[in-house]
């Protein structure tokens, strides 16, 4: 007989990075915009900046909140 592959599902865990910043998932069910727009209560720069992501990093989705880009006038 063949030998049998039992492959593992791994649940991944989200994690939110805002430059040096690690913020935890706080509900697996929001969507990134939703947890951007939770921390925004409490970091005001993240009000306006851009989520990015996921990339996988071990055992975990990281998605960035990446500043908007400044406009200025020309």
């Amino acid at each position: 007989m063949g030998e049998l592959n039992m492959s593992k599902i791994k649940t991944l865990t989200c994690i939110f990075r805002s430059g040096s910043v690690q913020m935890p998932d706080p509900d697996p069910s929001m969507k990134p915009e939703q947890v951007k727009e939770l921390y925004s209560a409490n970091h005001q720069h993240l009000a306006n900046a851009v989520v990015e992501g996921p990339s996988t990093q071990g055992d975990y989705m990281v998605y960035e909140f990446v500043p908007a880009p400044v406009k200025t006038k020309g």
